[in-house]
């Protein structure tokens, strides 16, 4: 398992699925912001949250997927005294899954004060991205004997952060293991206060050789700039996460309609559970839990892929039915080659399996 500080990494992440179904609950138009020109700007479809725990052996690393749920496109009850964000909803999954002391790595759309309050509330920490144009505030001392007419002051001077970027000639500078590769990075360190005044966060401001900028946060501020800065570079790993379900899984294939919906538009809204009779809610409701379902059994197959490939390395490549003209470096099979391994070898697996296993038990009744 990989860990930091000796606790575990957690990676989250959200993932827009297209779905073209017109009396599917949840579906609304989602907007994608992406460099990739091959993505359209708008889709209509499902907007999934993610939670993983990042495991691996070396160089070979994986987030295994812990947890999707479907956070966007259906609006509560009145009953709900407000409608929590995307944000929000992120937090609550991180604080209902991770262990105490753990880390999560988030992107920079999650690096808000809401969060970072909620993890630090559970006795969790936070590393991301924040923007460029971030202010920090410094901390305040009044001073003696002297007050001023209103409520004290709690907050120092404001901080804009990208003015205290430096020449990568008078920054700290370190190889850090990112993306599968070296790289030689240039950091700053400074530990400022952002979401509260009672809590101080670490801020890194790091360079690449590209010239490219960035800030990063962790609310450890034990932590070496060098840790934040290679810890964030796993963050990736959630988005191949998502390929290998999407491209080797079909991971989000499902097609579940709902009769008592109508049609909707072409970029419909949010489906406002208020507008239906509880029954109705009933129904909407489990059909979100079937499609919430699907994905997750879809998840569990790609952890235990996973789990294989990091456990039983020799195995799978001693029994791989293919051949490679070269392997991976770090020498562990990926879930693809997984998957053919367990596929060609399913015969002589389950002849040495229970009889009473509930998997043969499948297979025997579908074969008769």
């Amino acid at each position: 398992m990989n860990r930091l500080q000796g606790e575990r990494l957690y990676v989250g992440d959200g993932i827009k699925v297209g779905k073209e179904g017109r009396k599917m609950p949840g579906v609304k138009g989602l907007h994608q912001e992406s460099s990739d020109v091959s993505k359209p700007e708008w889709i209509r479809g499902h907007y999934f949250s993610a939670l993983g725990l990042l495991m691996g052996c070396g160089t070979a690393l994986f987030a295994v997927p812990l947890v999707f749920k479907l956070h966007d496109g259906i609006e509560g009850a009145e009953s709900e005294s407000q409608e929590l964000t995307l944000v929000d909803k992120m937090a609550h999954l991180c604080v209902s899954y991770m262990s105490v002391g753990s880390y999560a790595l988030l992107d920079a759309y999650y690096a808000s004060a809401n969060v970072l309050q909620s993890l630090r509330a559970h006795g969790l920490h936070l590393i991301s991205r924040v923007r460029i144009s971030t202010v920090a505030r410094a901390p305040f001392s009044s001073l003696p004997g002297k007050s001023g007419r209103g409520r004290p002051r709690k907050w120092g001077s404001k901080i804009a952060l990208q003015d205290l970027f430096a020449p990568p000639e008078a920054c700290l500078k370190a190889v850090v293991w990112l993306y599968g590769q070296p790289t030689m990075v240039y950091y700053q360190c400074f530990e400022f206060f952002w979401d509260s005044p009672e809590a101080s966060v670490l801020f890194v401001l790091t360079q690449l050789p590209n010239g490219k900028r960035m800030i990063l946060l962790s609310s450890d501020v034990k932590l070496t700039g060098t840790q934040v800065i290679e810890s964030y570079g796993k963050r990736f790993k959630i988005e191949v996460c998502f390929r290998t379900l999407v491209l080797l899984l079909g991971g989000f294939a499902y097609q579940f309609w709902l009769k008592l919906l109508d049609k909707t538009p072409q970029f419909p809204s949010n489906l406002r559970l208020q507008d239906y009779d509880p029954a109705q809610q009933r129904q909407i409701k489990q059909k979100v839990e079937a499609f919430e379902r699907f994905v997750n059994l879809h998840a569990i197959t790609l952890g235990v892929l996973q789990i294989l490939a990091l456990e039983l390395p020799q195995s799978i490549w001693k029994n791989f039915p293919r051949w490679f003209r070269t392997l991976p470096e770090h020498g562990y099979p990926s879930e693809q080659i997984v998957r053919l391994t367990l596929q060609h070898q399913h015969p002589l697996i389950f002849s040495r399996s229970r009889p009473t296993l509930l998997l043969p038990q499948l297979l025997a009744d579908k074969a008769g």
